[in-house]
C-alpha cells in the first residue's frame, strides 16, 4: 500500500478531526477550510493539509529517538509537498534536492528518504549529530551535484516566508502555481510564503511551455506567477494575452536588463498585474529585497528595499568597484547558519552573522541597486576587465552574448542559427569585444552555438559556455613564461590534469592533482618557475606564480622526493641486472608512497574527499599494473591470474620466482587500502585530522608487530608481504606530515628500529635508511639543468619502468642494453597510458565537482 493510500485510509478513520502536529508550523492552518493545494484535479484545504501532514509525521521516527537527516528529492507533486511539510513539522532535518542527487546523498548519507508517497528507511538509527537549530539543507546552486550545502534554521525559513508575504502583500485568496522546481530556493519560497499567508498553490509538473500549464493557470485563476529571467523569454506572448485572476508577477534568479524590467512593468499595468523584482540568494534562505508596483517603473534598475527585519550595508573596501559601488552585505533573520561541505559540519551552530553577497551595488534612499558581481571582474593578461560591461557593449550592438574569462582570454559564447554566417559573426564579435575590453583581438575566443546552454532552473550555464569558448582555442600559442608566469603555470597545470577550466585562484590539489600527476607537474613547473615553495601543491596558482623562485641558467633546484623516486627506479633495475649492488629501491619507494599519501590524499579534513583522492590514486596504480601483468600472463608464462588481480600475496605463493615479481605493487596497493580503511572509521579519522604525525607514528609502531612476526630473522620472500612493510609505508606517512625537526628525528629513530635485521644484507638496510633520511632532512637539491628533464621522466615513469623490466629481461641478455631498454619502454608506456589511465580514473572515481554559486 502506498503512502497516499495509507494517508487516505488514516484520514477516513480520523473523520473530520485533525490531529495536531508535534511542532506547530506556521505554514499550516489547521482550522481553515480554505484551499491550500490544488493537484491532479483535487483541492486540499488547509485543514486537510494539516491532517495529512500530521498523519505522515506519525509515520516518521520520533525525535526523542534522535533527529533524522531526511532526503527529500522534491518534485512538483502533492505527495512531495506533504512530505516536505511533515519533515519540518516533525522536527527532523530536510535535505532537499532534485531527482538526481547522488553526489550529495553519497556524501551526507541520509537516514530516511521520502519520495512519491513512500518512506524509505536507509539507516535504522540516527547516524548524524544535528544541531538543534538546523532544519533545512539546500544546494548552493541549481545543480544538485554541488558539494556545498546551505544550512538553514527553522527561524530562517519562517521569517523569510513572513517577510516575503508581507512585502508582496500576499492574501488568503491568492493562488500561486509551481512554475519553478521546488528544490530551488526560489520555487520553495513561493510555496512557503503563499501557504504562510493562508493562500493556495496549484501543484503541477507541467512546464511554462506546455499548453496544459496555461489551461490550469486560467482554470484555477492563478493570481501569483513566479519566473526567472529566462522564463519571461518563454512566456512573453502568454503575458500579453488574457490571464484572468493574475495580479502579481514576481521575478528573481538573476538580473533582467532595466529596459526589459520597464517593458514588463508597463505591460503589467496595461494587463492588470504588478511586476515585483526580487533579489535573493540561497544563503539568505531566499529573498533579501523586493521591488514592487509603481516603484519598479520609477527605478527599473533597482531590486528594492530589504524585507522586514533585514538591512543592507555597502562595503566600499572593494578593489576597483567603480562609480561609488561596493560589496552588498546583508544582515537579518534569513541569513544562513553557514555552509556544510561534509557531515561533521551538520553539528555546527551559527557560523555566519552577516552575508557578504559577492554582488556590487549602491543604496539610495533605502533602495538597493545591484551593479554587478565581484567575480564578474576578471584579470586577463594583467588587465582588470568588467565582464558585465563587455556583455553590455555587445548587447548594445545587438549580440546577446555570455562573457566569461580565463587568465589570458576573454571568452564569448553567443547563439546564431545560420551556419553560413558564423565565421563573419565570430570576426565581428571578436573585434567588438576586444574594443570594449581594451585587448587585442587575439586575446578573445568566440564560440557561436545553436543555443546558449542553461541549467535546469533556466539560468545560463556559465561553466558550459566557458568550455565552449575554450574549445575554440586548440591552436592558440602557449603563453611565454618570461612575460606571463601565471599563464604558463595555468598551461602546465591544465596539460598535466587534462582540463581546460583551470582556475588560477585554486591550487594543484584543489584542481584534482594527486600523486599520480605530481612528478611530471613539479618538473615542468620548476622548468617554468624555478624553485618551488614548500607545500606548493596547496598554494593557489596565482600565489605560486608570484612566490616561486627564479630559474637558474645552469642549476635547477628540484624537490628531493623527485630525485629519490628516480634514483630508486634506476637502482631497482640496475640491481636486478647485477650492474650495481645497492638494492632496496622498492622499499624506499614504499616509504615515498606513504609520504605522497599524506601530502596529497590525507591532508583534506573531509572524509569523502580523502576517499575520493585515495581511490583515484589506487586506480592509477592498479590499472597499468594489471594491464602489464595480463600481457605477461599470455606472452611470458610464470604469471597467474593471482598476479593479474594483484592478490598473489593473499591467495598465491610467496616463493622466489616470477610470481612475486609484482610484490611491490601488491604491497603498495594493500597498504594504501589499509590506511584508507582505517581512516573510514570516524573516530580514527578525527584523530588523524587533529594529530596526523602522531597518528601515523602510532600506525608505524603497531605495524612493527606483524613485521617482527613475519620477518623474524631476515627471511626472504616474506619481506614483501603487506604486513611486513606496512610499517615502512606508515613511516613515509609520518614524514609527509612531520612539521618539526624533533618529529623528523623521532621518525628516523623508529625507522632504524624497524630496519634492524630486516634484510639479509645490511647494506640494503643502510641504503633504505639513508634514502629515508635524505627524504626527511633535505627538502630539495640542486641539479644541473641538463639532468632535470631525464630524471623527471624516470621519476614520472617509475611505476611503468618497474612493470616492464621483467618482460625486457626475458629477451635482452646484455645488462646495460636491458637497462636502457627498460627505461625507454617504461617511459614510452607511461606516455602512451597517461590519457587512457586518467580517463579510466575519471570514469571510475568522478572528479570533485566545482561549486557553482547561485544568487537566486
Amino acid at each position: 500500500m502506498t503512502m497516499t493510500a495509507r494517508l487516505d485510509e488514516g484520514l477516513h478513520a480520523l473523520g473530520t478531526s485533525v490531529r495536531p502536529v508535534p511542532t506547530p508550523l506556521p505554514l499550516l492552518h489547521p482550522t481553515s477550510a480554505a484551499p491550500a493545494l490544488v493537484a491532479d484535479g483535487a483541492t486540499v484545504s488547509h485543514r486537510e493539509l494539516a491532517a495529512r501532514v500530521a498523519f505522515l509525521v506519525e509515520q516518521l521516527p520520533a525525535t526523542t529517538t534522535g533527529r533524522r537527516l531526511v532526503h527529500l528529492p522534491l518534485t512538483r507533486r502533492l505527495d512531495d509537498v506533504v512530505a516536505h511539510l511533515a519533515v519540518l513539522a516533525a522536527g527532523h532535518v530536510a535535505l532537499v534536492t532534485g531527482p538526481e542527487a547522488t553526489s550529495i546523498t553519497g556524501r551526507f548519507a541520509p537516514d530516511l528518504r521520502l519520495h512519491a508517497g513512500e518512506v524509505e528507511v536507509l539507516e535504522p538509527q540516527a547516524q548524524h549529530l544535528l544541531h538543534p537549530d538546523l532544519t533545512l539543507l539546500l544546494s548552493t546552486s541549481g545543480s544538485t551535484g554541488s558539494p556545498k550545502l546551505v544550512r538553514l534554521s527553522r527561524d530562517n525559513v519562517l521569517s523569510n516566508a513572513t517577510g516575503i508575504a508581507r512585502a508582496l502583500g500576499l492574501r488568503s485568496d491568492d493562488r500561486a502555481i509551481t512554475s519553478l522546481p521546488l528544490h530551488y530556493c526560489y520555487g520553495l519560497s513561493v510555496m512557503h510564503s503563499v501557504l504562510h499567508a493562508g493562500g493556495s498553490l496549484v501543484v503541477t509538473e507541467h512546464s511554462v511551455t506546455d499548453d496544459e500549464f496555461w489551461r490550469l493557470h486560467t482554470e484555477q485563476r492563478v493570481s501569483v506567477l513566479a519566473g526567472v529571467p529566462h522564463t519571461f523569454d518563454l512566456v512573453d506572448e502568454r503575458l500579453r494575452g488574457d490571464l484572468p485572476g493574475l495580479r502579481l508577477v514576481t521575478q528573481a534568479g538573476g538580473a533582467l536588463p532595466p529596459d526589459r524590467v520597464h517593458e514588463l512593468a508597463s505591460l503589467g499595468r496595461e494587463r492588470g498585474w504588478d511586476l515585483a523584482v526580487m533579489y535573493g540568494q540561497t544563503e539568505a534562505t531566499a529573498r533579501m529585497a523586493i521591488h514592487v508596483g509603481a516603484d519598479v517603473l520609477a527605478r527599473p534598475a533597482a531590486v528594492g528595499r530589504p524585507i522586514a527585519g533585514s538591512s543592507f550595508r555597502v562595503d566600499h573596501d572593494v578593489d576597483d568597484a567603480g562609480d561609488g559601488a561596493g560589496e552588498l552585505v546583508f544582515t537579518g533573520p534569513g541569513v544562513m547558519l553557514g555552509y556544510a561541505e561534509h557531515p561533521d559540519e551538520l553539528a555546527l551552530g551559527r557560523m555566519v552573522e552577516e552575508l557578504r553577497t559577492g554582488d556590487l551595488g549602491r543604496i539610495d534612499d533605502g533602495v538597493v541597486t545591484v551593479t554587478g558581481r565581484r567575480d564578474r571582474v576578471a584579470k586577463v593578461l594583467g588587465l582588470r576587465i568588467d565582464l558585465d560591461h563587455v556583455a553590455s557593449a555587445l548587447a548594445a550592438a545587438g549580440h546577446d552574448a555570455v562573457v566569461t574569462a580565463d587568465s589570458h582570454h576573454l571568452l564569448v559564447t553567443l547563439p546564431h542559427a545560420d551556419e553560413g554566417g558564423r565565421a563573419a559573426l565570430r570576426r565581428t564579435v571578436r573585434g567588438l569585444t576586444a574594443e570594449a575590453a581594451g585587448l587585442r583581438p587575439g586575446a578573445v575566443l568566440v564560440a557561436v552555438v545553436d543555443e546558449i546552454p542553461r541549467l535546469p532552473n533556466g539560468k545560463v550555464d556559465r561553466v558550459a559556455c566557458r568550455e565552449l569558448a575554450l574549445s575554440t582555442a586548440h591552436d592558440a600559442p602557449a603563453p611565454d613564461p618570461r612575460h606571463d608566469r601565471l599563464g604558463a603555470v595555468v598551461a602546465v597545470i591544465g596539460s598535466a590534469l587534462g582540463r581546460d577550466d583551470v582556475d588560477p585562484d585554486r591550487s594543484f590539489a584543489d584542481l584534482g592533482g594527486d600523486s599520480y600527476s605530481l612528478v611530471q607537474t613539479s618538473v615542468r613547473l620548476e622548468q617554468v618557475l624555478g624553485r618551488l615553495p614548500d607545500g606548493w601543491h596547496r598554494l593557489p596558482l596565482r600565489t605560486l606564480a608570484a612566490e616561486a623562485g627564479t630559474t637558474g641558467r645552469h642549476v635547477q633546484w628540484v624537490e628531493t622526493p623527485l630525485l629519490v623516486r628516480a634514483v630508486a627506479a634506476l637502482a631497482i633495475c640496475a640491481s636486478h641486472l647485477g650492474i650495481v649492488t645497492t638494492p632496496g629501491g622498492a622499499h624506499t619507494l614504499l616509504a615515498l608512497a606513504g609520504w605522497s599519501m599524506s601530502r596529497f590524499t590525507l591532508d583534506d579534513p573531509r572524509p569523502q574527499e580523502r576517499r575520493r583522492r585515495g581511490l583515484r590514486s589506487l586506480v592509477g596504480l592498479a590499472a597499468p599494473s594489471m594491464a602489464v601483468a595480463l600481457f605477461g600472463l599470455f606472452t611470458a608464462g610464470g604469471y597467474t591470474w593471482h598476479n593479474v588481480l594483484l592478490v598473489n600475496w593473499l591467495i598465491g605463493e610467496m616463493e622466489w620466482g616470477a610470481r612475486i615479481n609484482l610484490w611491490f605493487i601488491e604491497a603498495l596497493l594493500a597498504c594504501s587500502l589499509a590506511a584508507l580503511a582505517l581512516l573510514s572509521v570516524p573516530a580514527l579519522a578525527r584523530a588523524h585530522v587533529r594529530h596526523p604525525w602522531a597518528w601515523s607514528m602510532a600506525l608505524a609502531a603497531a605495524a612493527l608487530v606483524p613485521r617482527w612476526i613475519l620477518v623474524p630473522d631476515s627471511t626472504g620472500a616474506t619481506r614483501g608481504l603487506p604486513g611486513s612493510v606496512l610499517w615502512l609505508f606508515a613511516i613515509g606517512m609520518a614524514l609527509g606530515v612531520a612539521r618539526t625537526h624533533r618529529q623528523r628525528l623521532a621518525t628516523l629513530a623508529l625507522t632504524a628500529v624497524g630496519m634492524w635485521d630486516f634484510f639479509v644484507e645490511p647494506s640494503r638496510g643502510w641504503t633504505v635508511l639513508v634514502a629515508i633520511t635524505v627524504l626527511a632532512l633535505v627538502p630539495r637539491v640542486p641539479l644541473p639543468r641538463l639532468l632535470v628533464w631525464p630524471l623527471g621522466l624516470v621519476a614520472a615513469a617509475s611505476l611503468h619502468i618497474y612493470l616492464v623490466q621483467w618482460q625486457v629481461f626475458r629477451v635482452v641478455d646484455h645488462a646495460w642494453l636491458a637497462l636502457g631498454t627498460s627505461l625507454a619502454l617504461g617511459a614510452l608506456l607511461w606516455w602512451l597510458l597517461q590519457a587512457p589511465t586518467r580517463m579510466l580514473i575519471d570514469r571510475l572515481v568522478r572528479p570533485r565537482p566545482r561549486p557553482i554559486g547561485d544568487p537566486s
